[in-house]
């Protein structure tokens, strides 16, 4: 597996003090800082799977969708994940008069959601997204995107092919995500793959190597990545063909 880039600031966070309890299936909880910054931090079983998600997050950035201040953290000599704090209610507990609109803003970030294959995206229970005040939909827990499931097993299937872009539509496959994804229309797939394909390669490489540094594990998530970049845009080419 690829090692940490010596690019990369890791925050210490061993000293931080803990203000909250855990959430998710990783060891974790709220922290404070030493600026009265509240982070959440998790420790993944591995740090290849820490490192993963932090790279996830970024690449979401790529993408123009809405996340949190993510860094890679040393807490008590592991490699964790610390998530910056961010205010709002999970979409499980939106209003009802609220929830459609939240519902589109989550349908903008679907073909990201694909090209990370992050099947885990909206979370069991709803609660992998925040909706803030002002109305943002903001994915928080990027645990199973790319290579790895949310509980940390390594995916056997994350190729060149996205087949997400089917698999998240489908109940049968996805009922969580088909909930959100199932409905929409052809103009917002076309918007929401926009998203991705605008992406250049040197900056998808930039990410990887950021985080990983150079060499050939890295070479590779590339290759894949921008392939599955390139897999959706040919979708779109097929759906604007429509």
């Amino acid at each position: 597996m690829p090692v940490v880039s010596d690019q990369i600031e890791i925050l210490e966070a061993s000293a931080w003090s803990k203000v909250g309890s855990q959430a998710g299936s990783n060891p974790g909880g709220i922290y404070q800082d030493d600026g009265g910054v509240r982070w959440y931090v998790k420790t993944p079983n591995t740090a290849d799977h820490a490192r993963n998600e932090v790279l996830a997050n970024r690449l979401y950035r790529l993408a123009g969708v809405a996340v949190p201040d993510v860094e890679l953290a040393w807490r008590d000599g592991d490699l964790a994940v610390a998530s910056r704090m961010v205010k709002g209610l999970m979409l499980a507990e939106l209003p009802e008069h609220l929830s459609e609109q939240a519902a589109v803003r989550v349908g903008e970030g679907f073909a990201a959601d694909a090209w990370l294959a992050n099947r885990d995206a909206l979370g069991v229970d709803l609660d992998n997204m925040i909706v803030t005040a002002a109305g943002a939909v903001i994915r928080i827990d990027q645990g199973g995107a790319l290579r790895y499931r949310a509980q940390g097993s390594l995916k056997t299937e994350f190729g060149p092919i996205v087949v997400e872009f089917e698999t998240l539509r489908d109940r049968r496959k996805n009922a969580v995500a088909a909930s959100f994804f199932g409905a929409l229309t052809q103009q917002q797939l076309l918007s929401s793959l926009r998203r991705v394909t605008q992406i250049g390669t040197a900056a998808i490489a930039a990410a990887v190597n950021g985080i990983y540094g150079d060499g050939a594990e890295s070479s590779r998530l590339i290759d894949t990545l921008i392939a599955r970049r390139d897999d959706l845009a040919q979708r779109a080419q097929r759906l604007e063909a429509k």
